[in-house]
């Protein structure tokens, strides 16, 4: 793949795009102590690259179905199982991912990612002669490589932030506000009277009942269609809490944190950033303004003739 530095993440080759994943899928899983539910892999990984973070945003359409998708989970999903042919990972559909010793050990700085995507494509060539090189073009066969339950979550998941993406500013700021409250923050009508003065969305106060604190938190939010917050409107929140006195800040947006942002937000007063993934694990935590249903999907034993 080395043909191929430098050249964008979108704008690379199938196998290409694929072979990005493997060192930055590992290191996370390393760092982590060796397992890692996928969806925690994906959020790691965009932490770690902004290439990464860019392309998990994009949004595409089937030709074939009309459907919008994101090849950024296809691809994933077949660098989880090009480590899988590698002995470096295991996993089943229901189970976290988790390095095997092989993985455990393997030195990143000295592995070659092309042998591991050679390996790979000599086991998908005997299991589905050639399945993947074909689901590269084809979302109908690339939904076969996420399980039911994964199917489910990501549907969710997507029209969540598609939901949260149609909001006014002023609905995604109540919204934002509303959340906040749930999480312990009770807020002033003064944070909600300073909503366009000096770029706050909130001033409100939080209760520690461990250790009888309360603290000034101020909150911005920032509802984007497309980019991402970058580090100048981290150092102008900062800026703002100074002159409210705020003991701390959380910045919330439904798309993402440049890296240079998420620097900027740990130097001085603290900042929590809450970006697009976490706002849809917190709102399904504290079920805001939505309402729990419960299903089934079948498990492996129905798939066995055994």
């Amino acid at each position: 793949m080395k043909k191929e530095d430098g050249v964008k993440l979108s704008k690379r080759s199938a196998d290409g795009k694929i072979a990005y994943f493997i060192k930055p899928i590992l290191k996370v899983l390393q760092d982590a102590g060796g397992q890692l539910e996928r969806a925690e892999i994906k959020e790691r990984i965009a932490d770690l690259d902004e290439q990464i973070a860019e392309f998990a945003e994009e949004v595409k359409t089937s030709k074939k179905t009309g459907n919008t998708y994101k090849e950024f989970n296809f691809k994933f999903n077949f660098a989880l199982k090009d480590l899988l042919f590698n002995d470096l990972v295991s996993f089943s559909h229901s189970s976290p991912v988790t390095l095997t010793e092989k993985g455990e050990n393997l030195n990143l700085d000295k592995l070659d990612v092309s042998e591991v995507i050679k390996t790979a494509a000599k086991q998908w060539e005997k299991l589905s002669k050639g399945k993947r090189k074909k689901a590269d073009f084809d979302i109908g066969d690339s939904e076969e490589e996420m399980s039911p339950e994964e199917k489910i979550i990501e549907d969710f998941n997507e029209t969540l932030l598609a939901a949260i993406a149609k909001m006014s500013p002023k609905k995604f700021e109540a919204f934002s506000r509303a959340l906040l409250n749930r999480m312990g923050v009770e807020f002033t009508e003064k944070g909600v009277q300073v909503s366009n003065d000096g770029g706050i969305d909130g001033y409100g106060y939080h209760v520690d009942v461990d250790d009888f604190r309360t603290t000034r938190v101020v909150i911005q939010c920032k509802r984007y269609n497309s980019g991402a917050v970058s580090e100048p409107a981290i150092n102008q929140f900062l800026g703002t809490m100074n002159k409210f006195q705020a003991d701390y800040g959380v910045f919330i947006t439904n798309s993402r944190f440049t890296n240079a942002a998420k620097l900027a937000a740990k130097e001085g007063s603290p900042i929590t950033l809450i970006d697009g993934n976490e706002l849809v694990r917190l709102v399904k935590k504290y079920e805001l303004y939505i309402k729990p249903v419960k299903t089934y999907v079948l498990g492996d034993f129905y798939g066995s003739n055994e």
